[in-house]
């Protein structure tokens, strides 16, 4: 007993020892608050129930890093380049520190989208559109550095890294797709409070980048690395109800990561704040035949519903309207229940919230392991202690009665779409149309575009017209307050453009620009060069005092682009008659080169004269009797 105790005794003061080494290196002191955890984690679930059965899901994860803490003391926090480190993680990704540090980034906002929202069908986008992007990959950047140099060195640093962490081609965001967005207010606001970044060191200077990919092609191992940011992994918890096929093959979807360094300067401490949003749009009776009959096949003859007012024979049918009266649990539609709940967000419990429906007409509950249980407010916590399996169960009498005024509620503040205009292979246009739907009120918009340097736009002339009859050419020219234009660079720099345009009530205006489609060499056509040229997105923002300073923000759909062409087949033609001349030749001149050319009496000789004939010849006449 006496040696466990010298044991124990010695090992604790080897580790007293090592503490207080590491402290008078880093000239920290220690209190009680560096021994308690501030790092949290958070998860909620929200399912709205939209017009014509559609649903949208939105998966909400926030994390909190532990605090980091400076490396030496506070009177070097304008001069240190190793700003901050890490003490412990506690559930917070390990390789986020890494990532931000190493290309010197404070803020990263990662969007991976697939599809196009249906505005007119679905209403407003989830969190003001903030969270999900244009059809592909869209990356924003708030990167420390001294020039722009610098910053374009650091960028090409995050992509590799990002590149090795994600199913994506970030190596191909290069300096031909990189803007620098001029007003950072309007694209930020509530995502970057300037006040909470760290402080600037060495007089360097925050650089706002942005760069997308167009369409670019996803899989189902594009949610494993969303996954495993998690503390969960996405084993317990919401997380369990995810899957890469059934997000993947729904109507549209998007993941999205949201990372900031925030600094509190009274406490000297700082933090890394990181939220994960995955949406996705399903339709629930398509779903529902879908997991029941994965391979398509007829619908059986007793579950047929025909209209019998109609002409009806065992031939021919009529089918009837869908079933206004549906139940389902969501398990049936994510094909995964819930795997008990998390025990790591201890600040608060995991949520559910079923929204946008009549409760005189809907009905929900949760089915905790065989156990149904209700709420009036459509609401549910996963808060049992023992280990459980939870399942969310809907059920509606007439599925179209909704919440009206959350439907009012839901209505974009603006509709835009986007097109290219002529079909010569030489000359073309672009056409950019703003709805406002409202008859109250005017909405203010900035109108961001992003377009290849090959995509020769002339700014100069831009067309403006309105639906409003009344506008004059004047007018409308001063509809436009604002203009921000940088142009391409051939083979190095995209076209930037950013307007600030008022959108009068109940009015539509139209852009219009002239393009020039230029012949590229060889070597820069894509594999398929016929296919065309993907696009990005435009992105517009609302900038509205009824949004309560929150923008709203929407991207148009991408394009296509299609350029004049080479026959591409005409260099392996060629190939291939040179290199049939070539055999030709080689084989008539080998031939020449080989062979003798003899006369036929003498060819005769030749054949006579060989020595196996002699021999032949010999024994011939050898046994000749």
């Amino acid at each position: 007993m006496k040696s466990n105790s010298l044991f124990l005794t010695l090992f604790l003061s080897i580790l007293t020892l090592i503490s207080t080494s590491k402290a008078n290196n880093n000239n920290i002191e220690l209190n009680k608050n560096d021994l308690t955890s501030s790092s949290s984690f958070q998860e909620s679930l929200d399912i709205n129930i939209l017009p014509r059965d559609y649903m949208l899901s939105s998966f909400n994860f926030k994390l909190q890093s532990d605090d980091i803490i400076p490396s030496t003391s506070s009177s070097s926090l304008d001069t240190n380049d190793n700003l901050f480190t890490f003490r412990k993680y506690n559930g917070f990704p390990k390789n986020i520190e890494p990532l931000l540090n190493s290309a010197n980034v404070k803020t990263l906002f990662l969007k991976f989208t697939r599809g196009h929202w249906d505005s007119h069908k679905w209403g407003k986008l989830p969190k003001n559109g903030f969270s999900s992007g244009g059809s592909g990959v869209e990356l924003w950047s708030l990167i420390e550095a001294k020039d722009k140099t610098q910053a374009m060195d650091n960028w090409s640093i995050l992509m590799s890294q990002l590149s090795g962490m994600f199913c994506s081609s970030f190596n191909f965001i290069n300096l031909e797709k990189i803007t620098f967005p001029k007003d950072i207010n309007s694209y930020i606001t509530g995502k970057i409070v300037v006040d909470t970044l760290p402080p600037l060191t060495n007089g360097n200077s925050y650089f706002l980048m942005r760069g997308s990919l167009a369409n670019e092609p996803i899989c189902t191992e594009n949610l494993s690395p969303f996954l495993k940011f998690l503390p969960t992994k996405g084993k317990v918890g919401l997380a369990s109800l995810l899957d890469g096929h059934i997000l993947f093959d729904s109507y549209w979807n998007s993941m999205s990561i949201d990372l900031n360094t925030v600094c509190d300067f009274d406490s000297e401490r700082c933090h890394y704040d990181m939220e994960i949003d995955i949406n996705f749009m399903i339709n629930i009776p398509k779903s529902l035949a879908r997991n029941k009959r994965p391979t398509p096949k007829p619908v059986p003859a007793e579950e047929l519903q025909c209209d019998t007012s109609k002409k009806f024979t065992e031939w021919e049918c009529f089918p009837l309207p869908d079933k206004k009266e549906y139940s389902f649990f969501i398990s049936e539609i994510f094909g995964n229940s819930i795997k008990d709940r998390s025990r790591l967000n201890l600040l608060s419990k995991s949520n559910i919230r079923v929204l946008g429906i009549d409760n005189d007409y809907w009905n929900t509950a949760i089915k905790v392991n065989d156990e149904l249980l209700g709420t009036a407010n459509n609401q549910y916590e996963l808060n049992s202690e023992a280990k459980s399996e939870y399942d969310l169960y809907i059920s509606t009498t007439d599925n179209s009665k909704l919440d009206s005024n959350l439907l009012k509620a839901n209505q974009p503040p603006l509709y835009v779409s986007r097109s290219l205009t002529g079909n010569s292979q030489d000359k073309g246009g672009l056409r950019v149309t703003f709805t406002n739907p409202s008859e109250t009120r005017d909405v203010t918009i900035k109108y961001y575009e992003t377009l290849p340097w090959f995509m020769r736009l002339y700014v100069s002339s831009l067309k403006i017209s309105s639906s409003d009859e009344n506008l004059s050419d004047s007018d409308l020219e001063n509809l436009i307050t604002d203009r921000f234009i940088s142009l391409s660079e051939i083979r190095s720099k995209p076209l930037h453009l950013e307007y600030t345009i008022i959108i009068p009530k109940g009015t539509t205006l139209t852009l219009q620009f002239d393009l020039e489609k230029p012949l590229l060499n060889y070597e820069e056509y894509p594999p398929d060069a016929n296919h065309g040229f993907e696009i990005e997105s435009a992105l517009v923002v609302v900038l509205d005092k009824y949004f309560n300073n929150k923008n709203y923000f929407i991207r148009t759909p991408t394009l296509l682009l299609s350029l004049a062409t080479p026959d591409f087949s005409m260099p392996y033609n060629v190939i291939t008659i040179t290199s049939t001349l070539m055999a030709f030749c080689f084989g008539l001149i080998f031939n020449l080169l080989t062979k003798r050319v003899v006369t036929v009496q003498d060819s005769k000789h030749l054949v006579t004269d060989k020595p196996l004939v002699r021999i032949i010849k010999k024994l011939k006449s050898k046994f000749k009797v």
